[in-house]
């Protein structure tokens, strides 16, 4: 993908589209923690980072890295389209989880736990939008679910549902969280990106495999 560039140094444009990245980021990982703090599930990419971090011992925020990094090195494997954003999303992702989770209480009780549940993923769902809108590569996740679907030839639909029975058994196998809170993320993610797509708006460049499979089904996390 390329940027547009001045002799100055990056365009506005360009500042504006880090910017988005950056601030979506910070959104989805602020959700993110209120869902780990909620206690009741998490979603099933998240399920897999929280059972890495509790099976080898490391922070959850180190657990999204090593993660998101796996990812990229098996989207690189299956030749997928990377971008500066899927690269970069890992270590802004996992070192702004580190920071904020300290200073996130635990919440209590139970119509609480789960209002913050259903709320959280709803804005995440915004924060995954602005990572969308900002439109400098498909996350690492998404990256793989394309190299898949360019390899065996199938829809995209079947191959995400595959790869979320396959991130959530391997999580629960690891020792992650599974419970109501995975099933409220799983319903409500996916419908939640494409209504605040529609309110802020899609990628200018539309005309890609990536970029019509970030529009339709893209998680950013």
């Amino acid at each position: 993908m390329r940027f547009p560039v001045t002799v100055g140094g990056f365009s506005g444009s360009l500042v504006r589209r880090a910017t988005l990245l950056v601030a979506g980021s910070v959104v989805a990982t602020i959700c993110y923690a209120i869902t780990i703090r909620a206690d009741l599930g998490l979603g099933p990419l998240f399920v897999l980072q929280a059972g890495v971090a509790r099976h080898v011992g490391i922070a959850i925020g180190t657990s999204v890295m090593v993660v998101g990094f796996a990812l990229v090195l098996v989207a690189l494997a299956l030749r997928s389209p990377l971008g500066p954003g899927t690269l970069v999303l890992p270590v802004l992702g996992g070192l702004t989880l580190d920071a904020l989770l300290p200073h996130v209480p635990t919440i209590h009780g139970w119509p609480l736990r789960m209002a913050s549940v259903v709320v959280a993923t709803w804005i995440m769902a915004l924060g995954g939008a602005m990572m969308i809108r900002a439109s400098v590569g498909v996350s690492a996740y998404d990256a793989v679910m394309l190299g898949l679907r360019r390899a065996l030839g199938r829809p995209l639909a079947p191959i995400r549902i595959a790869m979320e029975a396959t991130v959530l058994l391997a999580g629960w196998l690891l020792g992650g969280p599974v419970g109501v809170g995975t099933v409220i993320t799983g319903l409500l993610i996916g419908p939640g990106i494409q209504f605040w797509l529609r309110i802020i708006g899609v990628p200018v460049r539309t005309t890609t495999l990536a970029a019509r499979a970030e529009r339709t089904i893209g998680v950013a996390t």
